[in-house]
C-alpha cells in the first residue's frame, strides 16, 4: 500500500490529479483488480481521495484537515493540458478574465478543446457550469497561442478594445510573450469566422505579430 502511495507521489506530486488509467499505467505489473482494491483500501485510510468518478490525488494534510483539490486543477489536465501536452484552451468570459476584459471571475469554464466530440456540451460539478466546445481544429502547443488570440478577437467588442489601454497592454506582451508569427495567425484564421481577421485587422494588433 505504501508503495503504491510513494510511487503515485514521486510520479504525480500530491494535491494533483491522477486519472485511474494513469494509476493503472504506473501499476501495470499488478492486475486491474489488484490495483483497484489498492485504490480502495488507500481512500479508507485517507492516503488517496477520490475527487470524482476516475480522478483521484494524494492530499496533505491541513489545519482544517485533508487538503481539496480544486475543479480547475481537474478541468485543466482534462480538457486544456497535460504536462507539455496541449489540446485546448478558456473561451468566453475566462478568457476574457484572463486578459483583464473583465474583473468578475466566472462562475462558468468554458473551454474549447480537442477532448470533445460534439459541437458543445454543458455539465455541473460543485454548483458551476462546465462548457466544453469542440475546437475547430486540433490544438497543439505550437498553435495554441495564436489558436487563442483568434478567439479573443473572434468574440471581442472592438469600440471597447480601442478604449481600454490595460487590455491593449495584456494583448501586446501575450503577443511578444509567445512569438506569435503572423503566418501562424494566417494559417488558422481560415478557421474561424470572417470576423475574428477583421477584428485583427481593424485593432491594429496585427503590427505586434513577429
Amino acid at each position: 500500500m505504501i508503495n503504491m502511495i510513494e510511487r503515485l507521489k514521486n510520479k504525480f506530486g500530491v494535491n494533483k490529479p491522477i486519472f485511474t488509467s494513469e494509476i493503472l499505467e504506473e501499476m501495470s505489473e499488478f492486475s486491474r483488480a489488484y490495483v483497484f482494491r489498492l485504490l480502495k483500501e488507500a481512500a479508507s485510510k485517507g492516503e488517496l481521495l477520490k475527487f470524482e468518478k476516475g480522478v483521484y490525488y494524494v492530499p496533505t494534510s491541513t489545519m482544517y484537515g485533508k487538503s481539496n483539490l480544486a475543479l480547475e486543477q481537474v478541468i485543466s489536465k482534462k480538457y486544456i493540458k497535460d504536462k507539455d501536452d496541449v489540446f485546448g484552451i478558456y473561451s468566453g468570459l475566462m478568457l476574457k478574465y484572463n486578459f483583464s476584459m473583465t474583473n468578475q471571475v466566472p462562475m462558468t469554464i468554458e473551454i474549447i478543446t480537442n477532448n470533445e466530440s460534439t459541437p458543445i456540451r454543458r455539465m455541473k460539478k460543485d454548483e458551476r457550469t462546465i462548457v466544453l466546445r469542440k475546437s475547430r481544429t486540433p490544438i497543439n502547443k505550437k498553435n495554441v497561442y495564436a489558436y487563442t488570440i483568434l478567439e479573443l478577437f473572434n468574440n471581442i467588442n472592438l469600440e471597447q478594445y480601442k478604449k481600454d489601454k490595460l487590455v491593449k497592454k495584456e494583448i501586446t506582451q501575450y503577443i511578444s510573450k509567445n512569438k506569435i508569427k503572423a503566418k501562424d495567425v494566417l494559417e488558422l484564421a481560415v478557421k474561424f469566422p470572417n470576423k475574428a481577421t477583421k477584428n485583427i485587422v481593424e485593432s491594429g494588433i496585427v503590427n505586434e505579430f513577429t
